[in-house]
């Protein structure tokens, strides 16, 4: 079963994809992490628009199987900004980061995950089952880490079905 995750900032507050990458950079570095970027699409002005990254925890030529692809928004772009039923003051959420399906890589999403929240402490992770998790989520899950750990709804710890 496929699955994607995504960074979320409000409408209004994200980072542009260049800096987005510059940070990106750095956690890779400070995790240990492999880092790489391709297909980069620019608007008129010259601004980096969207990219294409791959992350992994191993040289990309010695296991593909352990990179997840993520696409990078720069806000606003189109169809990346979304409402969701959880929150009650209806803001709007620019999908900034989005990943490609991350199966047998969840210890990995997390270290990145994690790194991101903490440079970025007001993004939100949205796993698509529907489950949220801000920086203080990620703290507990760190603490008694499950690798199915965006499997489980942090709010109350109830599993979702696993996947097949």
């Amino acid at each position: 079963m496929g699955m994607s995750s995504f960074l979320l900032f409000k409408r209004g507050e994200s980072t542009s994809v260049s800096d987005l990458l510059s940070t990106i950079n750095n956690i890779c570095i400070k995790e240990k992490l492999f880092f790489d970027n391709d297909e980069e699409t620019y608007d008129s002005e010259g601004t980096l628009k969207y990219t294409r990254l791959y992350i992994s925890n191993t040289p990309f030529k010695e296991n593909y199987l352990r990179t997840i692809s993520f696409s990078v928004y720069d806000e606003p772009y189109e169809f990346q900004i979304v409402t969701y039923d959880w929150d009650d003051t209806q803001n709007e959420y620019f999908k900034a980061v989005v990943s490609d399906d991350f199966d047998d890589n969840e210890d990995l999403l997390f270290i990145f995950l994690f790194a991101f929240l903490n440079e970025f402490p007001d993004a939100r992770v949205w796993i698509e089952e529907d489950w949220f998790y801000n920086l203080e989520d990620m703290k507990q899950i760190k603490a008694s880490y499950n690798n199915d750990w965006c499997y489980i709804n942090p709010k109350n710890n109830i599993k979702m079905k696993h996947k097949n």
